[in-house]
C-alpha cells in the first residue's frame, strides 16, 4: 500500500517554491520597469510620399477620406481619386455587404460605414495613388446576367468621365464579388 505522506514529500522536494517564486517576481518586475522608463529614440519607418523628416504615426492615416458618392444605373457608387492617380482599382464587395462599407461616414456621405478591413484596402491604395471606385451591387450578392453588363457600363463612363483612360484598371473582389470580376474581365479584354 502507498504512503500518502511519502509520495507528497517526493512531489514537494526540498520546498524551493519560494525561492523560484522570489526570483520570478523580481524578474518580472525588473521587466515591467525597463519598459516603462525605457526613454529610447524610436527610428522612423520609411514610408513612401512621406517626407524624412517627419515620423511615422499609427495612429494619422497619410490620406483622409474625401469621397465623393452617386446613383447610376440603380445602383450606389463611391470614390475618390487622388492628386496624380498612377491606376485604377475597383472594388467589388462580397455578399452582404455594400460599397459604403469601404469608406468612413462623412459629409458627402453620411451612410458609410467604414468597416475596418475594407477601409485599410481603400486607403492604403489611395496612398499609393490609386484611384478607387466602389459600386453596390443591386441584390445581396452579385449576378452575373444584367448586373455584370451594367458594372461594365459604369465603370467604362466613370473612367471616361474622370479622364483616366490612359491608367491601368486593376479590380479586387471578395465572394462574389471576386466571381464577378473574373466575368468583368472576360468582357472588357
Amino acid at each position: 500500500m502507498l504512503n500518502l505522506r511519502t509520495k507528497l514529500k517526493a512531489w514537494h522536494g526540498h520546498k524551493k517554491y519560494p525561492v523560484v517564486v522570489l526570483v520570478m517576481f523580481v524578474v518580472s518586475v525588473s521587466v515591467a520597469l525597463v519598459l516603462l522608463f525605457n526613454k529610447y529614440e524610436e527610428n522612423p519607418i520609411p514610408v513612401p510620399g512621406l517626407p524624412p523628416d517627419r515620423k511615422w504615426n499609427r495612429f494619422e492615416s497619410l490620406v483622409q477620406f474625401n469621397p465623393k458618392r452617386e446613383f447610376r444605373n440603380g445602383t450606389d457608387l463611391i470614390w475618390q481619386i487622388p492628386d496624380s492617380p498612377e491606376a485604377v482599382l475597383f472594388l467589388a464587395h462580397g455578399c452582404s455587404c455594400r460599397a459604403v462599407n469601404f469608406w468612413d461616414k462623412s459629409p458627402k456621405c453620411h451612410e458609410c460605414v467604414g468597416l475596418p478591413e475594407d477601409r485599410l484596402l481603400v486607403l492604403h491604395a489611395l496612398a499609393r495613388k490609386f484611384a478607387v471606385l466602389t459600386i453596390s451591387s443591386v441584390g445581396e450578392c452579385w449576378t452575373f446576367g444584367k448586373e455584370r453588363l451594367i458594372v461594365e457600363d459604369i465603370i467604362t463612363w466613370w473612367v471616361k468621365r474622370q479622364n483616366l483612360g490612359k491608367l491601368p484598371l486593376v479590380a479586387l473582389g471578395a465572394s462574389s464579388g471576386g466571381v464577378g470580376i473574373l466575368y468583368l474581365q472576360l468582357l472588357m479584354i
